[in-house]
């Protein structure tokens, strides 16, 4: 009876985790948070940073499955919130304690521009990602997730390259002892093309 009653609570938290510090960042970020932003004019056009970025070099410590041209250059847990492109200090393990914070750093390529204007008629480039995610048990159980995580949009006159998504996942309720897999998923909302990466994380 104990076993079923962790179990349920379990899961209840986990339809509850929280996903902070989850804001997009780039190179130009106070850009990316000037006010009137949501008043731009979007002409539709866009422009793909896939020729530039797409250096086929990766570092990523789990398994992509990606859009043609749109992937992770790198991907990896730190210990603690980046503050810049890369900018960060790597978690040499993925083991975590019962609680503590679950922080991934990206860095996505291929993705495109849209073109737009501010009130002033001035051309500007925005880039925007959608995320979700959902966490599985080692046999592909799904506990639980979360749709549409917000992240901000970055809106700079020039056409950014070194951007990059921290993405925190917090234990709302510390999950039980045991291994685990988080799949994130990233959606470049100017293409529609998406990639996931699939981590393993032990609690213990």
């Amino acid at each position: 009876m104990k076993n079923k009653s962790s179990k349920i609570v379990f899961l209840f938290a986990l339809l509850f985790l929280a996903v902070m510090g989850s804001s997009l960042n780039g190179s130009n970020h106070e850009q990316a948070n000037a006010q009137g932003l949501s008043d731009t004019n979007s002409t539709g056009d866009t422009n793909s940073t896939g020729d530039t970025n797409s250096t086929g070099d990766t570092n990523n410590t789990g398994d992509t499955n990606s859009s043609s041209g749109f992937y992770s250059n790198k991907d990896l847990f730190v210990t603690s919130e980046p503050s810049g492109f890369g900018i960060y200090e790597e978690k040499n393990s993925t083991s975590y304690s019962p609680g503590e914070s679950i922080i991934l750093y990206i860095e996505p390529v291929g993705f495109e521009y849209n073109n737009v204007t501010d009130e002033d008629g001035t051309p500007l480039f925005s880039i925007d990602f959608g995320a979700s995610f959902l966490i599985t048990s080692s046999n592909g159980t799904i506990l639980g997730g979360q749709e549409n995580v917000p992240i901000g949009n970055i809106i700079s006159h020039n056409q950014n390259k070194e951007v990059f998504i921290p993405f925190t996942v917090t234990q709302s309720v510390p999950f039980p002892a045991g291994d685990y897999v988080i799949i994130y998923k990233i959606t470049d909302e100017n293409s529609g093309k998406t990639f996931e990466l699939n981590k393993n994380i032990t609690i213990k």
